[in-house]
């Protein structure tokens, strides 16, 4: 595994959860070093994630109160939050003999 990943895998495998602090600071860190080594990666990252590019834009390019890394961070993290929530509401429970067709 990729050095830049360590921090944010200690973070997974804690017994205790993480807080949604160290969760965005993690994310923070590594939007930060992408902006300065490979912004093309970023950008497909953040296309993948499905965050809106009127946000980016607005974040990049609009506000100048919050720091680019920092805006950035937010939005996967508020969007990965969002993902989440939608799993949680359309779970389904496990079908009965779906694995059972030998």
């Amino acid at each position: 595994m990729p050095e830049e990943f360590t921090e944010f895998t200690a973070l997974l495998n804690q017994e205790e959860q993480a807080s949604e602090a160290d969760l965005l600071a993690a994310i923070t860190d590594r939007v930060n070093e992408l902006l300065h080594s490979d912004i093309e990666l970023l950008f497909s990252y953040l296309y993948r994630l499905d965050v809106e590019e009127s946000q980016i834009d607005f974040i990049i390019n609009q506000q100048k109160t919050v720091a680019v890394n920092d805006g950035l961070a937010k939005l996967i993290f508020d969007r990965q939050m969002a993902r989440q929530r939608t799993k949680m509401s359309y779970k389904q429970e496990p079908i009965d003999g779906w694995d059972d067709w030998s």
